[in-house]
């Protein structure tokens, strides 16, 4: 295992072992641990400075997610992302986004429109200052507030899930060019069928938003075709 990890940060232990199952994953999705490679239990937890026991509850939320496999007589490695991966992904996500933005239609308050709205114009406002990772948190928070708004805690836990895939794609998705005014456009149908409480309407533009953002990704990672 070619990648060291650092150690964990005192005030990360609380959640000992989402801390880790994040740091493994995002390891997995960033490509620090390539396909193939092995998991030695033992020399994570030592790197990390932790016990081995939150290694191996996070190592089987790996294998839950098909992230890692147990091989026979070799022990776990590194499954890999393939393209039909990501794309199951995508489409879950599309899915999903378009029923909560479809269910918060109906519940969504006065003040967290107001804060849509402000979002909106950040995202676009740091994206055009070059800010990305800013960029990014914004759109993270954006669509926190309709996937609390929703009050749905069910269809919140599927896509809380699938967070960290989400926000990585986006990432990627961000890069095309003229991605972020597309973003602007979309945002701002969003908060319009909110704020009439449509939520036929907020379920169109939302699934237009999310299957937008997975062509811009998969454009971008694989230089498909629009």
């Amino acid at each position: 295992m070619a990648y060291h990890f650092s150690p964990i940060k005192l005030d990360d232990k609380g959640h000992i072992r989402d801390s880790v199952f994040a740091i493994l994953r995002n390891a997995i999705l960033d490509k620090k641990l390539e396909p193939g490679q092995k998991l030695v239990e033992r020399t994570i937890a030592e790197q990390l400075g932790i016990s081995r026991t939150p290694v191996r509850e996070a190592i089987n939320q790996l294998v839950l997610e098909r992230l890692v496999t147990h091989i026979p007589r070799k022990g776990v490695v590194v499954s890999g992302f393939s393209k039909a991966d990501i794309i199951e992904i995508l489409a879950i996500r599309t899915s999903l986004e378009a029923l909560i933005c479809s269910i918060a239609a109906t519940k969504i308050k006065p003040r967290d429109l107001k804060r849509l709205e402000s979002l909106a114009k950040q995202i676009t406002e740091e994206h055009g200052k070059g800010n990305y990772k800013k960029s990014n948190q914004l759109n993270d928070k954006f669509h926190e507030i309709i996937y609390k708004a929703a009050e749905s805690p069910r269809v919140y836990s599927f896509l809380y899930t699938l967070h960290e895939y989400i926000t990585k794609f986006t990432q990627v998705a961000y890069s095309k060019p003229g991605r972020s005014e597309e973003v602007w456009v979309e945002h701002n149908e969003i908060i319009e069928a909110l704020s009439r409480h449509d939520s036929s309407q907020a379920e169109v533009v939302a699934k237009r938003h999310a299957e937008n953002s997975s062509k811009a990704f998969l454009k971008m990672a694989y230089w498909e075709k629009d």
